[in-house]
């Protein structure tokens, strides 16, 4: 967990050392060591709960993440240095120094990135799907930047997204350069359904492997009882004897059930958290100061991520599934379509949407709580892969199911009642949505709800329980323009 943050102003004008700290004590939630690094023009800082090298001879590097694949990079770009001896920050600095910033291209991993380099050029870069978050404000002669949006409203209101798989020079535009595109991936036509699932098993493991530096972490999981997160717990037993296991609903809820017969199946060391009405709701100004958004469906969701959060943080790492339903066509409405590419067209949008969405809930709930987050489904190699499954093998209306493909690698580690069970949102499957929608209507009335609909300068707001949302949202986030940093989530009314 870290979360970045600078301030750079054009030369001549007065460096202020306070800005830069009030940028970092309003995400002081995401490391609890701090270093602020004097540079040209400015101050760039990080909170961090690692220990990370951020300066390498004359190069600076501040990180949020991972990079996965340096040290096959170093291989690849015949960099004759002994990997086990250097950190990943002089790893970076070597590869950028032989390559140019043509290698923010080849990083794979989760991250957001500062590095100013020796003739003091500042760069910003940011993982292609957007797993970790990044801001920022530029006019004709300064640039702020921030981990979350908290840190810049005091400052200004003309805040943008950071666009996911994009790098900045000093005052530049953002430049993308790596996006899920449908025109990157050609379906596999020479591969039967057998082979295509012992190859998906593979980079599942992969993917989890990769995000275990040491086995004798203590190590737990998000636990819904759906697909995703339980055969990530079943995977990740094949890497350890001691899972711990975290789940939260409302007494008797499906996901609790699920989950605890998940846990009984596989050995873990199960927790469950019983929601309680006036708990969710009280928790609601802190859920949306947090997530930075009022989205009704993201919101709920955060409020059962907020606590799940807290009843883990006592796993050094905890795996979530994140990520599944977007790349297996899991969400029900996939079954509305007959078309391979509408299918795949779709499953892009749905991936490309995730970093102001359900990524946005996963950092923020994650970091407010000190969680170090895994997300083994959204791991390039294993993304590439399966964008490249036909949608026939996702998609399978005859048995009325997504994430075809997925279920039957699920199958050879889980019982058939929980690879084969169907979707329901998390906020569904916790019992959050009635609670909520019910409490929330004798708030709202119907002419408050039509006033904030018909307002010219308002957003369209679907339901009574949006409204509520957004007058929260308000209080803490005046005047910032929400096209600029939210999208939404598909219309659940």
């Amino acid at each position: 967990m870290s979360g970045i943050a600078g301030v750079i102003e054009l030369k001549g004008s007065k460096k202020d050392k306070q800005k830069i700290n009030i940028l970092l004590d309003k995400i002081s939630h995401r490391g609890d060591k701090r270093e602020i690094l004097d540079i040209s023009g400015g101050y760039i800082g990080i909170n961090t709960s690692y220990d990370f090298k951020t300066r390498v001879g004359q190069d600076i590097v501040l990180m949020d993440g991972r990079i996965y694949n340096l040290d096959h990079l170093m291989t690849e770009y015949n960099i004759g240095e002994n990997n086990s001896l250097i950190s990943d920050s002089e790893k970076i600095c070597l590869l950028l120094n032989k390559a140019g910033k043509n290698i923010f291209r080849d990083f794979k991993g989760s991250f957001a990135l500062v590095i100013v380099d020796k003739e003091e050029n500042i760069y910003l870069v940011r993982d292609f799907i957007g797993t970790k978050p990044l801001y920022y404000y530029k006019d004709g002669k300064t640039l702020m930047f921030a981990s979350e949006v908290k840190s810049l409203i005091g400052f200004t209101s003309d805040i943008k997204e950071f666009p996911p798989g994009s790098y900045m020079v000093n005052l530049s535009k953002p430049k993308i350069i790596k996006k899920v595109n449908t025109d990157n991936y050609t379906i596999i036509n020479d591969q039967d359904s057998g082979t295509m699932e012992d190859k998906l098993e593979k980079y599942l493991l992969k993917s989890m492997d990769t995000r275990i530096a040491d086995s004798n972490l203590n190590m737990g999981v998000w636990l819904s009882g759906g697909i995703d997160s339980s055969i990530v717990a079943a995977l990740l037993k094949e890497f350890t004897d001691e899972v711990h296991t975290y789940s939260v609903g409302h007494e008797s809820s499906p996901d609790l059930i699920a989950a605890k017969e998940v846990s009984d199946y596989l050995g873990t060391k199960h927790t469950e958290y019983m929601l309680d009405t006036e708990e969710l709701f009280t928790n609601i100004p802190k859920a949306i100061y947090h997530l930075e958004s009022f989205d009704a469906p993201l919101v709920r969701s955060t409020l059962g991520n907020m606590i799940v959060s807290k009843i883990s943080a006592s796993s050094d790492i905890v795996f979530s599934g994140e990520g599944g339903d977007e790349l297996f066509a899991g969400y029900n409405y996939f079954l509305e379509y007959n078309s391979s590419r509408v299918i795949q067209k779709e499953c892009v949008n749905a991936i490309n949407s995730l970093h102001n969405t359900a990524l946005q809930r996963v950092d923020r709930t994650s970091n407010a709580y000190g969680v170090n987050i895994k997300l083994p489904m959204l791991d390039e190699n294993l993304l590439n892969y399966v964008l490249k499954i036909p949608p026939k093998n996702k998609v399978r209306k005859d048995k009325n199911t997504g994430k075809y493909i997925l279920r039957k690698v699920a199958a050879k580690y889980l019982p058939d009642d929980i690879a084969w069970r169907s979707k329901d949102k998390f906020w569904e499957g916790a019992g959050i949505e009635d609670t909520l929608e019910k409490k929330i209507d004798t708030i709202i009335t119907d002419k408050e709800f039509s006033d904030n609909v018909e307002s010219p300068d308002g957003p369209a707001l679907r339901n009574k329980e949006e409204a509520y949302y957004y007058k929260v949202f308000k209080d803490y986030y005046p005047d910032v323009n929400i096209e600029d940093i939210l999208s939404f989530t598909q219309d659940f009314n």
